[in-house]
């Protein structure tokens, strides 16, 4: 009899089990925080924070006409501004760090979606870009990136996922609007004695690198990652912008001695990436009454989302954009700045 009873209990305690996991599997996939089934359901809140996570279902499942991409420097687009400025519904598919490999990855979500890609906006950062091809800022969870559900256990029966992702933003009753989907700037802080706790000025200088030191992989990383999207997307404008770094970023880059080489790998992609039709292209780097202000700033590279605001309004009417005609006078005025700037009267 103890034997049986124990059977019983074994028995029971298997099913309750089962069924336990199919009513967590099932109540992911009804809310779906990660839009990996389908886009989000009316009246229910969803929290936007994981990059990594959460692009993939975005780019599949949400509905818009334009996605912005690229790093951090991308995070604090307000995508409400792309429709007033420009009549467009964007979304953002940012990457902290993002590589060309991230580019590449995320733009065939894009691609592949139901919807008809009007406009991308790619944000270039050129020290990512002269690095080995096929690096990525992040190792991704490959069971959300590929098109099968059969491996998607990690995400179904996921505690984080079903505790921080469903559970508390209804009881909480509150998520992210879709404007503000990656924002930082609101838990960050700006300010020159912001930057001076992260900055150590340079103590060493190095000579000058070659000004072809990265164009190989430059070369690769484009020719990979990048132009195959502009080449079976003709229909499609590229607005690749170049973001705008503090002058203690460019201070570094002359005391490792690449400053020279970076601007020949943007003069490079410049070039290369105009030859297209469908691709316009905005420099940012050379508003020095903005990158020499500190205040600007959370750390070398991150500015306020003001500038961010800025570049949306440019890319509407055209403001800092070069072309075929300006793009080496521009480069050539910006190298000439720098070579003969006084970095240490900026040092926070």
């Amino acid at each position: 009899m103890k034997k049986n009873s124990y059977r019983k209990h074994c028995f029971l305690f298997l099913i309750l089990s089962v069924l336990a996991l199919a009513a967590a599997a099932l109540l992911v996939v009804i809310v779906d925080p990660f839009f990996q089934y389908h886009k989000p359901l009316d009246r229910l809140y969803y929290l936007i924070e994981n990059k990594i996570s959460q692009n993939p279902g975005i780019a599949k499942h949400f509905e818009y006409d334009s996605v912005i991409l690229g790093s951090s420097m991308t995070v604090n687009f307000d995508t409400d501004l792309f429709h007033k400025e420009m009549g467009l519904n964007t979304i953002k598919l940012s990457y902290d760090g993002a590589y060309p490999k991230d580019i590449d990855n995320i733009i065939h979500f894009a691609e592949e979606s139901s919807n008809k890609l009007s406009t991308v906006f790619l944000g270039i950062d050129i020290y990512t870009y002269k690095k080995e091809p096929g690096l990525t800022a992040y190792q991704v969870p490959g069971y959300l990136y590929d098109n099968c559900c059969l491996n998607d256990a990690p995400y179904l029966l996921n505690k984080d996922v079903i505790l921080q992702y469903i559970i508390r933003p209804q009881i909480e009753r509150e998520g992210t609007p879709r404007n503000e989907i990656y924002w930082s700037w609101p838990v960050m802080y700006y300010g020159k004695e912001y930057v001076a706790q992260t900055y150590q000025a340079p103590t060493e200088f190095s000579e000058p690198l070659p000004d072809d030191s990265y164009t190989q992989n430059i070369a690769d990383s484009l020719n990979l990652y990048i132009m195959p999207h502009i080449e079976s997307m003709p229909d499609t404008e590229f607005y690749v912008f170049f973001p705008p770094y503090s002058i203690l970023y460019w201070y570094d880059r002359y005391a490792d001695g690449s400053m020279e080489a970076e601007l020949q790998g943007i003069r490079q992609i410049t070039e290369t990436l105009l030859s297209y039709p469908n691709v316009k292209i905005f420099y940012f780097q050379d508003r020095f009454d903005y990158i020499t202000n500190l205040d600007n700033y959370t750390d070398y590279t991150h500015y306020y989302r003001d500038m961010n605001d800025y570049m949306t309004a440019c890319f509407a009417d055209g403001t800092c954009q070069i072309t075929k005609e300006n793009y080496n006078e521009v480069l050539d005025n910006m190298l000439i700045r720098l070579e003969s700037f006084d970095f240490e009267s900026c040092l926070p």
